[in-house]
C-alpha cells in the first residue's frame, strides 16, 4: 500500500509544524518574516493576491468566493491579546494567514480555538495546513490549485472546481458534494472515511489506511483506489481505467452505462465476486457488455459487487 507510513506521520509531522511534537508540551510558534505580520481582522484587495496560504492550529476554517474589497475574521469565545490574533502579511502577491503571533508559546492543553472566516478571489491558489479543527465552503468555490493537510479534523466542501485537488488527513473525515477538477484529484488519508456525492476529474487518486470509500457519480479518465481496510463503493459514469487494490473491506461499483459495460480482471487471496449482469468469461478477464471500462480489483479479502 502505497504512501500509508507517510500517512501514519502525518499528525507528528503537523504537530511539529507549529513547533511541538509532544502532546505535554508548550513551545512557541515560530515563523520567517514575523516583523512583516500584522494582528487582526482585515481587509485586502481581490487583485493585489493570487495565492493564499493558511496555517491555523484549533478552531475552523470557514471558505468564501467573492469579488473586490475581501475580508478576513476570526471569533473567539474569548477575548484574545494581540499575540494571540491572527497574523498576516501579503507577500508579493501571496497572502499568508498565522494563527498567532511569531514566538507565541502554545500549550496543547489549552488551545484557543478560533474560527476563521475567509473571502477568497476566485482561482487563487490555496494552501491550507490545520492541527486540529474543521474546513468547509458552504457554497461554490473556485480555485486553482488546492493543497490541504490536516492531523485531526475534518472537511466539507459542497461545491468544488478547481485545476488541481491534494488532501492530506492523517485523521477525519472528508465530504464533499459536487468536485469538478481539470486536473488530478488525490486524497491520502489515515483514518477517516471519503464520500464524494458527484466527481468529474482527468485523475482520481485514492489512497486510505483505515474508512470507507464513496464516489459517487464518477467521470475521469483514470481511477485508482488503494485500501487498506474499509468499504469502496464506486458510482462509475464514465471512465477509461479503473484500478482497485483492497486489503480487507467490501467493494460495491455501480456501472452507469451496463451496455457499454466493462472488462474486470479480478485477483483474490480469499474473497467472492458477485454480479447479476451477463458476463463473457476469457481466461481471467469478464466481460460486462462492450466492455468499454478497463477495471483491475486486488483484494486480499472482501467480497466484490458489480451492478
Amino acid at each position: 500500500m502505497k504512501r500509508i507510513t507517510a500517512l501514519l506521520l502525518t499528525l507528528i509531522m503537523m504537530l511539529s509544524l507549529f513547533g511541538c511534537i509532544r502532546i505535554s508540551c508548550s513551545a512557541p510558534i515560530r515563523y520567517s518574516n514575523a516583523e512583516r505580520y500584522t494582528a487582526g481582522d482585515f481587509t485586502y484587495d481581490e487583485s493585489k493576491v493570487k495565492k493564499v496560504e493558511i496555517e491555523w492550529i484549533a478552531g475552523s476554517v470557514k471558505l468564501l468566493n467573492a469579488k473586490g474589497t475581501l475580508s478576513v475574521s476570526e471569533t473567539c469565545d474569548k477575548e484574545l491579546s494581540e499575540e494571540l490574533q491572527m497574523h498576516w502579511w501579503i507577500d508579493g502577491t501571496t497572502l499568508k494567514i498565522k494563527y498567532c503571533k511569531s514566538g507565541e508559546k502554545i500549550s496543547l492543553f489549552d488551545i484557543d480555538k478560533k474560527d476563521l472566516t475567509i473571502e477568497l478571489p476566485a482561482f487563487a491558489d490555496l494552501e491550507i495546513k490545520i492541527a486540529s479543527g474543521y474546513v468547509q465552503a458552504a457554497h461554490m468555490l473556485d480555485l486553482g490549485k488546492l493543497k490541504l493537510e490536516t492531523a485531526s479534523g475534518g472537511t466539507d466542501f459542497q461545491f468544488l472546481s478547481a485545476k488541481e485537488v491534494k488532501v492530506d488527513s492523517a485523521s477525519g473525515g472528508l465530504n464533499f458534494g459536487q468536485v469538478s477538477v481539470s486536473g488530478e484529484f488525490e486524497i491520502n488519508t489515515a483514518s477517516g472515511g471519503l464520500a464524494v456525492n458527484d466527481i468529474t476529474a482527468n485523475e482520481i487518486d485514492v489512497n486510505s489506511a483505515s474508512g470507507d470509500i464513496s464516489l459517487g457519480k464518477i467521470t475521469a479518465e483514470k481511477v485508482d483506489i488503494d485500501n487498506a481496510s474499509g468499504f469502496v463503493v464506486l458510482w462509475l459514469h464514465s471512465a477509461n481505467e479503473v484500478r482497485i487494490d483492497s486489503t480487507s473491506g467490501g467493494i460495491r461499483i455501480k456501472l452507469d452505462d451496463k451496455e457499454g459495460g466493462a472488462k474486470i480482471k479480478f485477483d483474490a487471496v480469499s474473497g467472492n465476486f458477485n454480479t447479476a449482469l451477463s458476463v463473457v468469461n476469457s481466461g481471467d478477464l469478464m466481460t460486462i457488455g462492450d466492455g468499454r471500462i478497463n477495471i483491475e480489483i486486488k483484494v486480499v479479502s472482501g467480497t466484490v459487487t458489480v451492478e
